[in-house]
């Protein structure tokens, strides 16, 4: 059976996911967006967002859209391909054969000569398509042969016939598979075999518009004393030569450049080019791989021709169509020589035409609909072989409508070649590898056209017996590939689910981001059943189910999760609405990785891959003991973690060379140093994007961190000062930092690290002058790196400060710095001017008599001004960054503006007119206010990557503006600031990222309904808060009529809940 899992389904406004068959995919593919994001050099790059969202209604106006403006034009163009393709066919009814002096063979031989030119181009104009792309070569073909189709007219003797019958096979080999891989970059796999049938439908359209043309046009023999075929060819080449014009200045070269020189603006707005984007990208993110203008190499073409699961495909493409081949190839010859006038003869193509039409949609819909492959081709298959025989068994001679009608019947069968080419493509991972497959499908059926073109022959006319038998066992040979196709595909499916369940979750991880060797890891052939098909989900169902779409027995640990071994959530109870916990997507893209040597920046996809519903980290281990030493951690989950690290975290720490540490790794073993410091950035990594450790033994948080401290001590130099000590020292310190802030492994890790860099004379400019310029860059960044560290923790805890720099800022000189390094120094700036300005010599200072004179007073109070003016100042260049450092500016930034409001306060207030401004109870309501309008900029991934700190500082502001509404009468709740909904939205905020932080929480949501007094709350604690502990609650949850605030002239209530979360609340 088929399994296929939602992915990436759209979200409405309420959180609820919508049901949709757009975005389906099947076992070994589940969150595979995330797992490989785009290139850098894909045409939608600047479009992707894996944390977009959208409604059923505003994907299907895009679609339509896309149906409009490009479905409806490649099917005038196909159109084109069939007026110049089969318009020899409706000039046989006017006796060009005579005109020529040409034989029926001849025929067949010139029909032979441009399916080998067609063949033989086929793939060099695969490779010209994917190298110039498909807006400049498939109108350049269409114009080509236009003016070969116009050139026919012409023609005198078989020579000729020949040249151009090899001219336009040449001209025409390769765009109907340029045109579907075309297509493709537009549409998902679901999609796409109804839009394909809707071209091959165009084509019998056309052949309809043919035969009407032909019929009116072939009445002009004698004008100007040239044949009716004369006019024929020049009208309908020129029809043709006016669309490959068209096209040249209309086709889009991708979703997002749709703008052209006929239709000027684009196509979709930019909400609606996201949308396209992501769903393209979610359904298939091979598609994102590589650039639309990417050619094709030796390596696809051999992977494309090397891939068993595609030889049964490429057989039905050589068998399946030549049963009605000839017979439509012969369709106007054989009505002529059953006495039907030459009017009458093209006439009489167009039932065939038209019923072909019909079936083929309907065949094409219901495969789609019942998401079935197979028996919908057997079908359309078996259809002629009753038609073939009832022609053997009709007696010679008459019967001309008896003979019609069968010979229509079997002309208009139901037309499969649009299920099979959307098949390919669905089980063709690459997208070159696609390109090439599907070039080399479309030659394999141009080689059975051409058998089917040799089998009706002169002796055996005009009722060709001889070849309708043969077409008889040709149909049953197709039907049994079929049925053997079917199978194949069966068993190599169950042998992949059987290894797909015996991963572990780290191997699915690694083997989902291998591309060379992963595929599709389940092969599509026939529908999924109702088991895992489309189907509804019980309300309660624990999310593990939700996720995978399947039935949840709801009984905890349900059936389903167990089977999978993942942990389940079941709780029986419906979870109340709020911001809904978000489902890991942590899968690491170790292709990108393994091809850095490409000159792909991983700095700038740190935003981009999105890590829902964070399963809770472990908590702090122990120093292992000899005996107790934990399982060495895998070579292989080291470099997942620092893939992760990559690219995830490298834009917050850019201190450590990711690809020298694994091929340290993978080198020498025995190198304990660089060993311990993977572990060390391992444990970091997991900790701070609470990745999910379901399943995992030997390459947990805990097991890393662990693992690290063990072979640090074990480590010959495990005790000396020097670079990858000081690494260790600062991963470790974040490590411990996300499972106790504040606590005291935290802070003497990150001491070590500061004391290290100390000793090694980071903080001197003196001590750079002797280095290299690589050496000189990597200390600066970690010095500077450790300062920004301890004045934020300094500030969060109120710690003295000990690091004094005195050295300049790493220069931009690698690939990486245009893309970190603005960014990492404005944040350093932030910090320096913060510290410049005298401002923890304040906060440090535990009331007002520390001040000694009203001068000293004055002057400091000068000072806060000063450092409120400059942060007030400090630009947001949106265009410096990526999304993760722009959270990081943007929320130091305004938690500054919010501790230096409280410290003016703190001390009496400012006394000019500006600086009472910046010290007004409306100040901290107004930078909450800028802070949201910021933040609604920027993805939720960029607000969790920065771990705890991020959660802190939130809180601060949110802290700030109750301080100010408690203290300010004048401002109700319901005013024109309405902080009511500033602080709804920042709790909303607090509650989203990792997965809620339940302590910071609670306070923030009894500090509001404190300051609301008998108020209630728009908003209650997330789903995560309910399971606090009850003491905690009994003890620390206000009552209304409390005094929940003392006055601000002493120590604030947001210092003293910050004491309590130290404590570990």
């Amino acid at each position: 059976m088929e399994k296929d899992i939602a992915i990436q389904r759209p979200i409405s406004d309420n959180g609820e996911q919508y049901t949709s068959k757009i975005s389906a995919v099947r076992v070994g593919r589940e969150n595979l967006s995330d797992a490989l994001p785009p290139h850098e050099d894909y045409e939608g790059r600047h479009r992707f967002d894996p944390g977009a969202t959208w409604t059923p209604a505003e994907e299907r106006r895009v679609i339509l859209k896309t149906d409009l403006y490009l479905l409806s034009w490649i099917c005038v163009m196909f159109a084109g391909l069939q007026l110049d393709r089969g318009n020899l066919s409706n000039a046989t009814a006017d006796n060009i054969l005579d005109d020529l002096n040409l034989t029926s063979d001849d025929y067949n031989n010139g029909t032979t000569i441009q399916l080998l030119a067609f063949m033989v181009c086929e793939f060099p104009v695969q490779i010209l398509t994917k190298r110039y792309g498909f807006k400049r070569i498939l109108p350049t073909m269409m114009i080509l042969w236009s003016l070969v189709t116009w050139a026919q007219s012409w023609m005198t003797n078989r020579t000729s016939f020949y040249i151009t019958r090899a001219l336009i096979g040449a001209f025409e080999g390769g765009f109907i598979p340029g045109t579907i891989l075309f297509a493709t970059y537009f549409y998902t796999s679901k999609e796409l075999s109804i839009r394909l049938a809707a071209f091959w439908s165009t084509l019998n359209v056309a052949r309809v518009i043919s035969a009407l043309l032909a019929a009116g046009i072939l009445e002009l023999r004698g004008t100007g004393g040239k044949p009716g075929w004369f006019w024929l060819f020049l009208i309908e080449g020129i029809l043709t030569f006016v669309i490959g014009i068209i096209s040249f200045f209309y086709l889009p070269s991708s979703p997002t450049s749709t703008a052209g020189v006929i239709w000027r603006k684009p196509w979709y707005t930019e909400r609606e080019e996201i949308i396209m984007v992501n769903r393209i990208l979610r359904d298939d993110p091979a598609k994102g791989l590589t650039a639309l203008k990417e050619p094709a190499t030796f390596a696809d073409i051999k992977s494309a021709w090397s891939d068993k699961s595609m030889w049964g495909l490429y057989f039905v493409g050589l068998v399946a169509y030549i049963p009605a081949t000839p017979v439509q190839a012969y369709l106007t010859l054989t009505l002529k020589r059953l006495n039907f006038s030459t009017f009458n003869s093209n006439m009489l193509t167009i039932p065939s035409a038209a019923i072909q039409i019909v079936t083929m949609l309907t065949l094409s819909y219901s495969s789609e609909f019942f998401n079935e492959r197979t028996f919908h081709c057997f079908f359309g298959e078996f259809w002629s072989l009753p038609l073939l025989a009832a022609l053997i068994t009709l007696p010679d001679g008459g019967r001309e409508w008896s003979r019609f009608s069968l010979i229509t019947l079997i002309s208009g069968y139901p037309y499969f070649h649009p299920i099979v080419s959307a098949w390919i493509s669905e089980n063709t991972f690459d997208v070159k590898k696609r390109a090439i497959t599907a070039a080399t499908y479309n030659v394999i059926v141009q080689v059975g056209s051409l058998i089917g073109s040799q089998i009706y022959r002169k002796y055996d006319s005009p009722y060709y017996k001889q070849g309708n038998k043969v077409l008889i066992s040709i149909c049953a040979l197709a039907l049994l590939t079929f049925v053997a196709q079917r199978l194949y595909l069966q068993t190599l499916n169950k042998r992949k689910a059987a290894v797909w369940d015996e991963m572990t979750v780290e191997e699915r991880s690694i083997y989902q981001a291998d591309a060379t060797a992963r595929e599709n890891f389940e092969y599509a052939r026939h529908n999924a059943s109702s088991e895992m098909g489309e189907r509804k989900i019980g309300r309660h169902a624990c999310n593990g189910c939700k996720i995978r779409k399947v039935k949840c027995s709801e009984v905890p640990p349900c059936k389903s999760c167990i089977s999978a071994r993942i942990e389940c959530t079941f709780t029986g109870q419906r979870g109340s609405r709020g911001p809904k916990a978000l489902r890991p997507k942590t899968l690491i893209s170790i292709a990108q990785t393994q091809n850095v040597n490409n000159g792909a920046s991983f700095a700038d996809e740190s935003s981009n891959i999105r890590v829902d519903v964070p399963a809770p980290v472990d908590p702090p281990t122990e120093q292992p003991t000899a005996s107790e030493a934990p399982l060495k951690t895998p070579t292989q989950s080291l470099i997942v973690q620092l893939c992760v690290y990559r690219l995830r975290l490298y834009p917050i720490w850019p201190i450590v060379a990711v690809e020298e540490i694994m091929g340290s790794l993978q080198g020498d073993e025995q190198d304990t140093e660089i060993y311990s410091l993977a572990n060390a950035i391992g444990a970091a990594t997991v900790a701070q994007l609470k990745l999910d450790q379901t399943g995992i033994s030997t390459a947990t948080g805990k097991s890393m961190a662990g693992e690290c401290q063990r072979t640090k001590l074990l480590d010959k130099n495990g005790q000396s000062a020097n670079l990858n000590i000081l690494r260790i020292a600062f991963f470790l310190h974040i490590y411990y930092e996300n499972q106790d802030q504040g606590g005291v492994k935290s802070l003497l890790y990150l001491r070590e690290a500061i004391t290290i860099a100390q000793i090694m004379g980071l903080h001197r400019e003196s001590s750079y002058i002797s280095l290299p310029a690589p050496e000189q860059q990597v200390r600066r960044r970690i010095l500077w790196l450790l300062f920004v560290t301890e004045r934020g923790v300094g500030i969060l805890y109120k710690l003295p400060v000990i690091l004094k720099p005195d050295v300049l800022l790493p220069a931009m000189d690698g690939d990486d710095e245009v893309h970190i390094l603005p960014a990492f120094e404005k944040l350093v700036d932030l910090f320096w001017t913060f510290d410049q300005s005298r401002v923890f010599e304040i906060l440090e200072g535990s009331n007002v008599g520390t001040f000694d004179t009203d001068d000293m007073e004055l002057s400091r109070r000068n000072s806060l001004y000063t450092l409120h003016k400059k942060l007030q100042e400090v630009p947001l260049d949106w265009d410096s960054s990526n999304e993760v450092q722009r959270a990081d500016i943007c929320v130091t930034r305004q938690w500054m503006r919010a501790i230096l409001w409280k410290a003016s306060n703190t001390y009496g207030g400012l006394n000019s007119g500006s600086q009472l401004q910046m010290a007004s109870l409306d100040h901290p309501i107004q930078i909450a206010r800028e802070f949201l309008s910021l933040i609604s900029q920027l993805p939720t991934t960029a607000l969790e990557a920065h771990g705890p700190t991020m959660e802190a500082k939130i809180y601060e502001i949110a802290s700030t503006v109750a301080d100010a509404v408690a203290n300010n009468d004048t401002v109700p709740w319901i005013s024109p600031y309405r902080p009511m909904d500033i602080l709804v939205q920042l709790q909303r905020i607090l509650a989203s990222i990792r997965g809620g932080n339940e302590a910071l929480e609670r306070m923030l949501y009894s500090k509001a309904a404190c300051v609301q007094g008998n108020l209630v709350m728009l908003v209650e604690p997330s789903s995560l808060s309910e399971d606090l502990d009850d003491e905690w609650l009994e003890n620390n949850t206000p009552f209304p009529n409390d005094q929940c605030y003392i006055n601000l002239g002493s120590v604030s209530a947001g210092d003293a809940e910050a004491e309590m979360m130290m404590e570990g609340l």
